[in-house]
């Protein structure tokens, strides 16, 4: 394809002309996952609702990795049972201490491409795989009720500045389009700058948030959709649901790109 028209379906894309110029086949379509060409198709995970036209493309390979788990979890946290056969059922640690979360709702694994696709998200600023990995978690939000407001899990300002961009509040786009929720980065603020829960066991994780969280009164009397990008031990999304309930929320819904595997603390 000629460097001018490739530049101008870029540059267009944004219109839905970039759609457009792909069906006539003036650009290159590639998949969103993996960037190897691919038939120019939109491609949703099996067993995934069809894409929109605008949707980023995906190889049949990567439609297949991307899959969604569903089945074989903890309904309440997402906790993988041995095999994805199995019936979902609760998990030992929810029935011994529930979540206080109302609902869970999750993609799938953080393992293989998916491992990848949020490592991109979460490190890279990479918008086309924040679209990609935000329409997967819609999909999966799909059926939950329609929220007063979509917050993402927020960053602290010290890290927003090295990082440059919160990923949470990138994947909370779409799912907040799909239910036609308003997105709300301002109900939830985080005013402690924690440490990364990357290695840290239940009990670190639980210090290290402590008082890690304020709500915005304006979450009184609201249904909220709290999204993350991943759910290790939930205590992250424990500490920032216990701050809405006790800040008014009526209720607080979760939904998270990945869930790790099994993991030896609590998995709720």
């Amino acid at each position: 394809m000629h460097p001018l028209l490739a530049r101008l379906a870029g540059l267009v894309d944004l219109a839905g002309l970039g759609a457009w110029a792909r069906a006539c086949g003036l650009a290159e379509v590639r998949c969103a996952a993996c960037g190897r060409p691919c038939d120019g198709h939109p491609a949703t995970p099996s067993g995934a609702p069809e894409s929109p036209s605008h949707a980023p493309a995906l190889c049949p390979a990567c439609a297949l990795a991307l899959a969604p788990r569903r089945g074989g979890i903890c309904p309440r946290c997402g906790a993988p049972h041995a095999l994805p056969t199995l019936p979902d059922a609760p998990c030992v640690h929810c029935l011994a201490s529930p979540p206080p979360w109302a609902a869970f709702r999750m993609h799938g694994l953080y393992e293989g491409a998916l491992r990848h696709l949020v490592l991109r998200v979460k490190f890279s600023e990479d918008h086309a795989a924040a679209r990609l990995l935000g329409g997967l978690l819609a999909t999966a939000c799909a059926d939950l009720p329609r929220p007063d407001g979509v917050v993402p899990v927020p960053l602290h300002p010290e890290r927003l500045r090295r990082r440059g961009c919160n990923q949470c509040l990138e994947l909370a786009r779409l799912p907040a389009a799909a239910l036609g929720a308003p997105l709300r980065p301002g109900w939830l603020t985080r005013v402690t700058p924690t440490r990364p829960q990357t290695g840290l066991s239940r009990q670190e994780r639980r210090r290290n948030l402590r008082g890690a969280f304020t709500a915005h009164p304006d979450v009184r009397g609201r249904r909220i959709l709290l999204v993350d990008d991943i759910c290790t031990t939930g205590t992250t999304l424990a500490r920032a649901v216990d701050c809405l309930l006790r800040a008014g929320a009526v209720a607080v819904d979760c939904a998270v790109a990945a869930r790790t595997p099994a993991h030896p603390g609590r998995q709720g």
